[in-house]
Formats: structure tokens, sequence, C-alpha cells
């Protein structure tokens, strides 16, 4: 529903705020317009990985 109330994406009044609701509350979906949003207006990533890498662990 909140895409739809957006409905035009050049509308930048609202633009930024319909964002974060989705990249905040949207779980995967979330995520991906996250990335997408990183990769097309070169915003900094959201959160970072500052751990170690686990190898994967046979079942």
């Amino acid at each position: 529903m909140l895409l739809e109330w957006q409905r035009d994406w050049a509308r930048k009044d609202t633009y930024d705020a319909t964002i974060a609701l989705v990249q905040e509350h949207s779980g995967a979906y979330g995520m991906g317009v996250d990335y997408a949003y990183t990769m097309v207006h070169k915003a900094p990533g959201r959160s970072s990985h500052g751990g170690e890498t686990m190898a994967p662990v046979p079942a």
C-alpha cells in the first residue's frame, strides 16, 4: 500500500521518507531496496560487517 501511495518516484518530497520506511520494515524486500538505493544514489550502506568471515559448516 505504501508503494502505491508513493506511486510516482519522481516526487522528491516523499521519496526519502518512503524509502526509509521500506528499508526499515520490509524484511528481505527492504534489504533489496537498500542495496539498490546505495547503487543508484551512491549512498553508503546502512550496515557493515566488521567481524570475521566464517567457513561453511558441513551438515
